[in-house]
This record gives structure tokens, sequence and C-alpha cells, in this order.
């Protein structure tokens, strides 16, 4: 959960902006939002680890998605990075 909070009006703002980029579903399962104050503004990648309010940081979750994705990075952005952790390094002769 964020420290800091937007205004309701910015709120709404970013919501409808993010509404037009993503769709009006939740981000994580897909189910649609009949209206876009139903759903919830949460962090990709957790605001605990990176401060930040930017819209490209920002998705439409569900309560229940946004309350089971807590503060922890969804499970595509940790195989990516594990995935460029694990990689072999090329070592140049």
């Amino acid at each position: 959960m964020s420290r800091q909070r937007l205004g309701s009006n910015r709120r709404r703002a970013v919501k409808a902006r993010i509404a037009r980029r993503q769709g009006q579903h939740c981000f994580y399962c897909r189910n649609p939002f009949t209206e876009t104050r139903d759903a919830t503004l949460d962090h990709y990648v957790p605001y605990s680890l990176w401060h930040t309010w930017r819209i490209s940081n920002l998705v439409l979750a569900c309560v229940s998605c946004n309350q089971s994705k807590s503060d922890r990075l969804p499970w595509p952005l940790v195989w990516v990075l594990l995935a460029h952790a694990s990689a072999p390094l090329e070592v140049a002769a």
C-alpha cells in the first residue's frame, strides 16, 4: 500500500487514461469493470520498491487481485528478471 495518495479528481483522470491504454478490465484476471470507479490503481512494480506514481507503472486491478499481489512483483516480471540474471556471461577473448 502506498503512503501517498492521489486526490480523487486526479485519481479519476489517471484511471480514465489507464482504461484507454489497457481497456476497462483488471490487468491481472481480465474481469471487466462496469465503471472505472470499481477499479483500483495498482503499482505494477510495488511502490515499496519504486517510489513513483508514473502512469507507466500503474495498472487497473480489481480489489482481490490488488490485495493478492500486495507488495510483490508480478510473476511475469520475476521470470524476466530471473532469466536475465541466470543467463551465462559472454567473455571477450
